[in-house]
């Protein structure tokens, strides 16, 4: 439109000097006919010589922490003078520290450099960028605006609640967790002596004890184990409300329950059904399932929270498909937590399956409602210790129950 009316200006200006015989107007005429032409070129050549690199640290980031960005703007050849206004464009979730754009007299075609901070006010994987470039001459009489292609990816981690030392069974032995499998007796944890008995090996006998007493005594040693968990996160959408606060508070319940396990030094693991959000901007590369190994360590923590940050709904598979697929490769020694809203008949049927083949199960069921109580009593009837997590604020006083193991 600019270039339109310049040109319209343009012809009326030299129809006024092929209607006068002044010299000096004509002249002025085609002077700025010239200037007008060269403020054209110069700028919609800026636009086109230009390059951007864009600087995000850090990449994941926890909700509320200042991310830092810096922006590079490179000319890849001759310019000429005028100005530059830079900004890029922030998801509506971010909260700009600062201006996130800046303006520039170019002319020298030396790179341009600016910077800003910002912080994300929700869970998710979002693009910064693309860049926004609005291009004009020093005279103002040509302007134009493109818009960049390129973008920069950043996580932002779910909220991380503190929670109590969590009480999960376990089938691992031996470790720094106390059992109730008599199966699993540690012998550096000697709670007492007892009389021999016939089957009672060497290395049990309490030989201080059978000195004083003149006669045999066996160690009492308690059972302990070392936990292991294996968090399966439900994010089918058919299992959620439609609103998205509960499926933030599935994601919310584990990640605050994997930062709790891992600070105590256990070994956690995680898979789920939920769609990758990284693959709407990958659509080349094939959906692969979130599989994250039980392991323990800093990397271990950042991979999980990684693929929280970027979990959304999905629309396959089911639970109980999912939990079909899983079943072979569950690390039996690990606890199986199940996350999830509501509890179908088909998922409790897996459940059960996995339960009796030897898997210890456990369940927090998220969000309120008749789905959600339904969930919760049907994982009691299967004796699966559960824990029901309405708010944010009750992961704060998280413990599982069961009738007859748990008061």
């Amino acid at each position: 439109m600019p270039y339109l009316i310049w040109g319209i200006a343009v012809l009326i200006l030299l129809f006024i000097v092929g209607n006068t015989a002044s010299w000096l107007l004509s002249w002025l005429v085609y002077f700025i006919a010239l200037l007008a032409l060269a403020a054209i070129t110069v700028v919609r050549r800026r636009a086109k010589v230009v390059s951007v690199a864009r600087h995000v640290s850090p990449t994941q980031a926890e909700i509320g922490q200042p991310v830092s960005v810096e922006v590079t703007l490179r000319w890849q050849g001759p310019t000429g003078p005028g100005w530059v206004l830079a900004r890029d464009d922030i998801p509506d979730s971010f909260r700009a520290l600062g201006p996130c754009g800046e303006l520039f007299i170019a002319g020298d075609g030396a790179d341009s450099h600016y910077a800003y901070r910002l912080t994300g006010q929700q869970r998710g994987y979002f693009p910064i960028g693309p860049l926004r470039l609005s291009v004009g001459d020093l005279f103002g009489m040509a302007q134009t605006n493109v818009t960049g292609d390129d973008h920069t990816f950043l996580t932002i981690y779910p909220k991380i609640v503190p929670i109590p030392p969590l009480r999960i069974p376990s089938n691992r032995p031996i470790g720094d967790a106390r059992s109730t499998k008599r199966i699993y007796e540690d012998t550096t944890r000697i709670v007492g002596v007892r009389d021999y008995m016939p089957g009672d090996t060497f290395s049990r006998i309490h030989w201080k004890t059978t000195a004083r007493l003149g006669t045999l005594a066996t160690k009492m040693c308690e059972p302990s184990t070392s936990i292991e968990v294996n968090i399966v996160l439900n994010l089918h959408y058919g299992d959620y409300p439609p609103i998205d606060t509960v499926a933030e508070l599935a994601c919310t319940a584990a990640a605050s329950v994997a930062v709790s396990l891992l600070e105590q030094k256990h070994l956690v693991g995680m898979q789920t059904n939920g769609y990758d959000a990284i693959w709407q901007h990958q659509p080349t590369q094939a959906p692969l399932p979130i599989q994250i190994r039980p392991d323990k360590g800093p990397a271990q923590l950042a991979a999980i929270l990684n693929a929280l940050g970027r979990m959304q709904l999905s629309a396959t598979p089911a639970l109980s498909t999912y939990l079909t697929q899983l079943h072979s490769t569950l690390p039996w020694t690990a606890s199986t937590l199940i996350i999830s809203h509501h509890l179908s008949e088909e998922s409790l049927l897996e459940l059960d399956a996995l339960k009796k083949s030897g898997f210890e199960i456990v369940a927090i069921i998220v969000g309120s409602g008749s789905y959600a109580e339904t969930a919760r009593m049907r994982a009691a009837a299967l004796g699966i210790p559960v824990a029901w997590i309405r708010t944010e604020k009750e992961l704060g006083t998280l413990e599982f129950w069961q009738p007859g193991r748990y008061a």
